[in-house]
Formats: structure tokens, sequence, C-alpha cells
């Protein structure tokens, strides 16, 4: 029998996932919640930490440029944002969310002339093909519902420019043992649709595949730091892979018959 606490259900709504972003909060409840009740004093320094693990020591290929057009896909109240244009030579950043709420409370807690926020319906965002240099989000994924996140993921690649770079953070399947809550509550959460976070773990195969084969992306590198994978893509370049270990660390290159491994970019039907 279910918990307790997880019996009455509301019914399945594939949106659901996005509830309790759109709870009214005030910006210092918000920033306990989404920060995981790390004191207010240390989220900036927290920010620039995940900045420059991703843009330095993961990928340093992809610092945003002189001049480039930015784009953060579920910036929450702007910390990463505001760690972003202190230290690159950025022209514009954009924080693409499905809340009000949160756009609301990171205008109250900072603004930049070069800052601005969209908040969009978590499917399609209203702004134009190929019109950022860059693309990033950091604990964002994980809370979406894994066939909505694929769909956005479609709208960052015709987003980023050919040959931009798109960095995203995902959380691993190896972070369950750690998790706060076992594993059945979270997936009652989820039929149940209860009003709190979501949270969604990817495998290597998983990500090798869900990018390179089903969004076409090129010049894919993932790497796994701490239980959490960083992964990189661009469009439109002249590789699949921007490490030719990427593809030979997936189970379909270790020691898999050459029979069935994918050709031409597509996986082969099963008969």
């Amino acid at each position: 029998m279910e918990p307790k606490f997880y019996r009455e259900g509301i019914g399945l709504d594939s949106a659901a996932y996005k509830n309790i972003w759109l709870v009214p909060s005030s910006l210092d409840e918000l920033n306990r919640r989404i920060h995981d009740g790390v004191p207010v004093e240390r989220l900036a320094e927290r920010a620039a930490e995940r900045r420059d693990l991703c843009f330095e020591t993961l990928f340093p290929y992809a610092r945003p440029g002189d001049g480039a057009r930015v784009l953060e896909l579920g910036p929450g109240v702007g910390w990463i944002m505001e760690a972003m244009l202190a230290r690159y030579p950025i022209c514009e950043i954009v924080g693409l969310d499905v809340s009000p709420v949160m756009v609301e409370a990171a205008q109250q807690r900072w603004s930049d002339p070069r800052a601005n926020y969209l908040v969009y319906d978590g499917l399609r965002a209203p702004l134009d093909d190929d019109s950022f240099d860059n693309v990033y989000s950091v604990a964002c994924l994980q809370h979406i519902e894994k066939h909505h996140a694929f769909l956005i993921l479609q709208e960052l690649v015709r987003l980023m420019r050919p040959g931009g770079h798109a960095t995203l953070h995902l959380l691993s399947i190896h972070h369950l043992p750690i998790a706060r809550q076992a594993f059945d509550q979270e997936c009652w959460k989820r039929v149940n649709n209860a009003n709190t976070h979501w949270m969604h773990y990817y495998s290597y195969d998983e990500i090798v595949v869900l990018f390179s084969y089903g969004l076409g992306v090129t010049d894919l590198d993932v790497k796994f730091w701490g239980t959490s994978f960083w992964v990189h893509f661009s469009k439109g370049t002249d590789r699949p892979f921007h490490h030719k270990h990427v593809q030979r660390e997936s189970f379909l290159h270790r020691g898999v018959p050459e029979t069935i491994r994918p050709r031409g970019g597509r996986l082969p039907l099963q008969k």
C-alpha cells in the first residue's frame, strides 16, 4: 500500500511538474527553497563556482566570447546570470523561465541593463531561430518530465546559432544513493502530481543517444562530475562528437557487434 501522504492523487497531468514554480513566494522563501537552504550570503559564491566549473574547468572552449548573446534556461532568481555578466564580455543575457513568480523575484533582487527575462509556456519559446551564441542551464532540467525536457531541448537547439555552444547540467542516476528522498516516494510524487519538486535522473548512454541520435546535435561532449552529468553540444559543425571517447564509452560501442551499431545518425530498427 502506498504511503498515506501520497494516497490522495489528483490525476495525471503532463504539465503538473510546473505547479511548484508558480506558487507565490517571497524572495527569501525562494532563495531558501531553490538553493537547498544555502545561506543567502553564500549564493553569489556558489553561482560563481558553478559558472567556473562549466566554462573554465569542464568546457573552456565554450566560454562566451566578446559581444555574445546568451540564454539561460531556468535562471531562478538570477544568481548565475549575474555571475556570467561579472566574468564574460556578454552583450545580452536572457533568462527563460516558466514562472512569473521567479522572474518577478529575480527582477526584485538585482538588475543589469544587459539582462532580460522571458516567461514561456515550458515548450515553445517566442524567440528567433539561431539567435544565441551560448545556451546553458544548471539545476533546471532535473525538475522537468523527460518527454517535456526533450521538447525543450529541441527548442534550445533551434535557438542556438550554428557553431554556438550549449552547456547543460543533468542529474545522474548515481545521485540516487545520496538523494534526500527514497526513490519510491519520488515515484509516488509523480503519480499523484504532488505540488513539490520532482527529480529526474539520467544515465550516460541515455544522454548520448538522446542528444546525438534524438536531437541530432554535433560536437557532443559528456563529462561526469560529482553525481551529475555536464553536457556540451553544438549544431551544424562537421563532427558529431567533441572527443572520440564520448561515443566509444557508450554501451552501443563497447563490445557490441558491428551489425547492430547505429549508422547514419539513426538507431537500427528491431525486427
